[in-house]
């Protein structure tokens, strides 16, 4: 690469047409002490409706141990670098952003069987590294105090 290579990422990272199709990818999440708590893998498949412009993907995340989580998401791109999401579990009336070239979410959403688990607050940072692949950095805080952090990645997939 040289100086006038464009950077992959100087469109930044905009979900509304990253998630449309399929993407595929894995994550670790650490406890808060770093060490490796679970492994998984992430697969999307989303479409985008024509009338309003809205994503709709399911996300699914097969870890480990065994279990299987599909957090399902909309969301609709707004002005100013604004998304209006909605996540089954999580609900409605989530603002996502964009911070530079970043795409930025939080929300509060349950996880898992333990009660230990429940409402914990997730902050999502996605980056674009190239064209196809997007680094996903998450932070998971109840009251907050650090509980765990996913470091992932998802590629689109041809199709």
């Amino acid at each position: 690469m040289d100086a006038k290579t464009p950077l992959a990422s100087d469109a930044g990272f905009r979900p509304e047409t990253f998630f449309v199709g399929r993407t595929e990818g894995a994550g670790v999440v650490r406890d808060v002490a770093g060490r490796v708590a679970r492994r998984c893998t992430i697969l999307t498949l989303g479409t985008r409706r024509e009338a309003d412009g809205a994503l709709r993907f399911d996300e699914t995340f097969t870890y480990d141990d065994g279990e299987v989580d599909i957090w399902r998401w909309t969301m609709t791109p707004g002005c100013e670098g604004r998304y209006m999401v909605a996540e089954s579990s999580a609900g409605s009336g989530i603002v996502g952003h964009r911070v530079g070239e970043d795409y930025v979410v939080s929300f509060h959403r349950a996880v898992g069987r333990d009660p230990a688990l429940r409402s914990l607050k997730f902050t999502t940072r996605f980056t674009l590294v190239a064209p196809d692949l997007a680094l996903k950095a998450v932070k998971i805080t109840k009251f907050g105090a650090p509980m765990a952090a996913m470091a992932a990645f998802h590629r689109r997939v041809a199709g």
